[in-house]
């Protein structure tokens, strides 16, 4: 079975980078036929915050729509349809760009609609949690990555990882890619990878916003 598309859009900064994007990702959808889920959420102030209150609107869409789902990050780009994540016998399921962990991308990700699934996603929440209460400046991805190494070696919860052609860096899509990654250049998120130490040079790597948007759309052709 197809597992819903869900993932949402909150406007940062005075732009519409989101809102803009919430708009293209439905008409893909919409395109290939995909059911889909993605609306506006208030934003709580700034893409960092934004990004940690995902596990739990995750969570909250599990509950309420009781079935399988695939999250997607709102920018985001379908250039075909997701089957590698059509029947999933797994509790979750993850894209890796090299095959490995260290490949690892926070969308797509498949959730199970069962409670091993949520208790993944629980303890995900747990963790951005203490990462607001303890002032560190990390985001919702860092806890993903440590966790999911954590529970494939209790052996727990069941994982299934499809490649690379599902998390395609922008620019850089070709014929097999079913997904390219979004990579906002919100100014709030370069402030917080400046006070993760990170160069200005892989700042503006890790944000290439809209720049590869035009190639993207006339090399997939939706």
């Amino acid at each position: 079975m197809k597992p819903l598309i869900i993932s949402f859009f909150s406007d940062i900064e005075d732009n519409t980078y989101y809102s803009d994007h919430g708009k293209r990702l439905i008409e893909e959808c919409e395109s290939l036929g995909l059911r889909y889920d993605i609306k506006e959420k208030e934003s709580i102030g700034d893409y960092r915050l934004n990004c940690l209150s995902k596990p739990k609107y995750i969570l909250d869409k599990l509950d309420e729509k009781q079935e399988d789902l695939l999250w997607l990050d709102v920018d985001s780009k379908l250039h075909k349809e997701p089957i590698g994540f059509d029947n999933i016998e797994s509790d979750l399921a993850f894209t890796t760009a090299n095959g490995n962990l260290s490949g690892m991308k926070a969308s797509p990700i498949f959730f199970k609609n069962n409670d091993k699934s949520r208790v993944f996603i629980r303890t995900w929440i747990k963790a951005t949690s203490n990462l607001l209460e303890q002032d560190i400046f990390k985001f919702d991805h860092e806890p993903l990555f440590q966790l999911i190494p954590m529970f494939l070696q209790s052996k727990s919860i069941s994982m299934t990882f499809v490649g690379e052609e599902y998390c395609a860096w922008p620019g850089n899509t070709n014929d097999n890619t079913v997904v390219t990654m979004g990579l906002a250049d919100a100014e709030s998120k370069k402030e917080k990878l400046r006070n993760l130490g990170m160069s200005e040079d892989k700042i503006e790597w890790q944000s290439p916003g809209n720049k590869h948007e035009q190639s993207e759309s006339n090399r997939s052709g939706v």
